[in-house]
């Protein structure tokens, strides 16, 4: 996913927020209705990706489709492609669209862009940027916790998988669920809300993305699936059946980490200041949270957050024939952790 380089706001001079100039929609445009990330949602585009909700549903947010100024007016950052103030922030890509991103509760998409002689936006491009950025920028406007991980729900609770981009996220999800039976929980993005007194891990969209490598090795045929955007040979598997539905809090978050061939796999625990830095490295899109929470509440989030789940880093030689292998000390430090909460329970 591409990500939006904001600029710091002391480098410009700081302008009054404008009043709110939204209005009632005509009753006449059709709302189509879902949900994700713990949110209700009211869309004038198709969002095939999610699950869908009943049409009497009263929305949480709204996805409207209309006209955009080129600037968000009254911002503090201004660029070309980029405004953003306090709790709005309006972003530019070209020949896709233009997104308004406003208070936590809507989003407006304007798709009239200058395209290149005979090309039309793909509805599926604008929607990569729609359910990601945009949707990303909202959840941080509400001071929610999005992370980048993929998670499973384990025997001994939901345990979230976190790293650098092609550190095996998604891979090692669809490999938990296939060999043990263990539900997906989210992949790619999952949201934690700080205000609630369990860190409740509240998931994205039913959709697991994985290479082609990894497909053939689970048995999975990719004819058919959705291509990823920006890599020809990564899948999309959309309304996946492997994913639950049930919201639990997150148990645990683990930093995927390579070693060398030839070197075993292990876990340990990390604690205090190494934890913390776990945590914040999981943030999805923190471009947008330093804008929208600040510093200072970024950081007290991302330290709750360490100390009130267990954080590890998991270190294993990365290759597809020997995934199984890898796994013991993962999976043993799993069921050790059934059998402490078993005991801790008795007590």
């Amino acid at each position: 996913m591409p990500r939006i380089r904001i600029l710091p706001a002391q480098h410009l001079a700081p302008s009054p927020s404008p009043p709110d100039r939204r209005q009632s929609l005509p009753a006449a445009i059709s709302y189509r209705y879902y949900t994700t990330y713990g949110l209700k949602i009211g869309s004038q585009l198709d969002l095939p990706e999610l699950e869908s909700l009943p049409q009497e549903t009263k929305p949480d947010i709204r996805i409207q489709v209309g006209e955009l100024a080129d600037r968000l007016e009254g911002a503090e950052v201004s660029t070309p492609w980029l405004q953003c103030s306090s709790n709005r922030c309006q972003f530019l890509l070209d020949h896709i669209a233009r997104y308004r991103v406003e208070q936590g509760s809507s989003i407006r998409v304007d798709r009239r862009l200058k395209l290149a002689c005979g090309s039309t936006t793909e509805e599926s491009d604008l929607r990569v940027y729609l359910l990601g950025s945009a949707l990303g920028a909202l959840l941080h406007q509400r001071h929610w916790l999005p992370l980048h991980i993929s998670a499973v729900q384990t025997p001994a609770g939901v345990w979230g998988f976190t790293g650098d981009s092609g550190a095996g996220k998604s891979t090692l999800a669809a490999w938990l669920h296939y060999r043990y039976g263990w539900k997906i929980v989210s992949d790619d993005v999952g949201v934690i809300k700080p205000q609630e007194a369990r860190p409740t891990l509240y998931p994205g969209p039913p959709r697991l993305k994985l290479w082609k490598d990894t497909l053939k090795c689970l048995g999975i045929d990719c004819q058919g699936l959705d291509r990823d955007l920006t890599r020809t040979e990564k899948f999309h598997l959309n309304h996946h059946k492997g994913f639950t539905r049930q919201t639990e809090p997150l148990k645990a978050l683990v930093m995927l980490e390579r070693v060398p061939p030839g070197e075993k796999a292990s876990i340990e625990e990390a604690e205090g200041v190494e934890a913390f830095r776990i945590v914040m490295s999981a943030l999805y899109l923190p471009e947008w949270g330093q804008r929208f929470d600040g510093p200072a509440r970024l950081m007290r989030y991302g330290s709750d957050l360490a100390q009130r789940i267990q954080v590890y880093r998991y270190r294993r030689p990365w290759s597809l024939e020997r995934v199984d292998e890898s796994l013991t000390p993962l999976i043993q430090h799993i069921h050790d952790g059934v059998g402490h909460a078993s005991r801790t329970h008795l007590t």
